[in-house]
């Protein structure tokens, strides 16, 4: 009769981990899905994340705070409607998201060049050497190397603010393109192109991008709650950003790993706490704006549903699809204590090869919360079987979730020893 007793809890156990990695599964494919729009601020992509991310709060009996689980957010943006590029003497059609793309914050435009020798940038030196008030009007080309996308935005960002504009900004040598969303627009647009097509001079290219500024779009957080059994004036927060980076023309960007991957594991924590609640209260916060500068999560800090000085611990994800290789901690060396416990619990059970404790940084969702006094940790997988990011390739096609059941074990097991 034990044996038998043990075999059904056996089974019990081995359904309601798949039931969990099937429902990770299952978010994180209709977050990534082309109704997503990329969930950015064109076609409502991120109302209809948002009303998903409700809609399976509701489902599984989860309470909703706020204004029925909303809490507005205004973004100013600067969408990219649509954008083409025709390049070289045989004015080939370059493929956007594969071939080319351009920045977030590019304007609408046209320009056409022939036969035009660029001023080619490689290094560093070359760039504090610019003499940049002769730069007006001029194409550059900044091939990458040296040079990192961060130097040369930078470089033109001192540029739009002086008031210098070039005609054309150039970054090439990419393998795989990564986009980055804008939020005012510059007065002159930055090309990205994969390899380096341009070496000497551009025999022809003919660019023309539409671009849409939003100032006050109207955005949303979502907020959820599981009241604790014995404290629940106290709570565990976990936040994720469910926005990404939207869609160019027919082009979308699915963000699978970001963060697709944190929204699903946030919701499948609420799911489990909705039928097996915590002592203390489970805060769910869904964000919107990471992309564009962590508008949703200042907002979120500036006005809280929840008391913020009764918050135990707050736990950021964000891009936590893998887990192969381990887990990192941002805030980890601040936060010691919780990020040695994770450690500890983690030894104890063998679900990671290692749990890296991380400086302290603002690179993220836990950041503006930090900056309230709240304790946090900012945590992300990573591993090899997965490394798309900001790409048209960040599908989730092969994003296994390869560590789900551990990377929520782990943190259930860590609410629930957490003093």
């Amino acid at each position: 009769m034990r044996k038998i007793c043990f075999l059904v809890l056996l089974l019990v156990g081995f359904s309601s981990f798949s039931q969990s990695y099937n429902y990770a599964i299952y978010c994180k494919d209709t977050l990534t899905s082309p109704f997503m729009a990329g969930r950015a601020y064109q076609e409502q992509g991120d109302r209809r994340a948002a009303d998903f991310i409700r809609g399976e709060l509701t489902k599984n009996k989860v309470e909703l705070l706020g204004d029925n689980g909303f809490q507005p957010v205004e973004i100013c943006v600067n969408n990219i409607k649509d954008a083409r590029l025709t390049l070289g003497k045989e004015k080939k059609t370059l493929q956007l998201g594969e071939e080319f793309l351009v920045a977030g914050f590019s304007p609408s435009c046209n320009v056409e060049l022939n036969n035009v020798k660029p001023l080619v940038f490689n290094t560093k030196a070359s760039l504090e050497k610019a003499k940049r008030a002769k730069l007006a009007s001029k194409t550059l080309v900044f091939n990458t190397g040296e040079l990192s996308y961060y130097d040369i935005v930078v470089f033109l960002r001192k540029l739009s603010t002086e008031g210098i504009n070039p005609q054309l900004a150039i970054v090439q040598g990419y393998d795989k393109i990564q986009y980055s969303i804008g939020s005012k627009p510059w007065q002159f647009p930055l090309l990205q192109l994969s390899g380096k097509p341009i070496e000497k001079k551009i025999d022809y290219l003919a660019l023309s991008i539409s671009a849409d500024f939003q100032p006050h779009y109207q955005s949303q957080n979502v907020w959820a709650r599981v009241q604790g059994t014995k404290y629940p004036d106290s709570s565990f927060v976990f936040v994720s950003h469910y926005d990404h980076l939207g869609k160019i023309g027919q082009t979308h960007f699915p963000g699978a790993n970001d963060n697709a991957s944190g929204v699903s594991v946030l919701l499948d924590l609420a799911k489990y706490y909705a039928s097996n609640p915590a002592e203390c209260s489970i805060v769910f916060l869904f964000v919107t704006g990471e992309e564009i500068g962590l508008v949703g999560s200042t907002a979120a800090a500036e006005n809280p549903l929840i008391n913020l000085q009764k918050v135990k611990f707050l736990f950021n994800l964000d891009m936590v699809g893998t887990g192969s290789t381990g887990v990192a901690v941002i805030n980890g060396q601040k936060e010691r204590c919780a990020g040695e416990l994770l450690q500890e619990i983690n030894s104890e059970n063998h679900w990671f090869s290692k749990i890296v404790l991380g400086e302290e940084s603002c690179n993220s969702d836990h950041c503006p919360f930090v900056q309230k006094g709240v304790a946090a940790h900012f945590l992300f997988t990573y591993g090899c079987e997965y490394n798309e990011y900001h790409t048209v390739h960040d599908n989730g096609k092969e994003l296994t979730f390869t560590k789900h059941i551990d990377f929520c074990n782990l943190l259930k097991e860590f609410v629930r020893r957490y003093k």
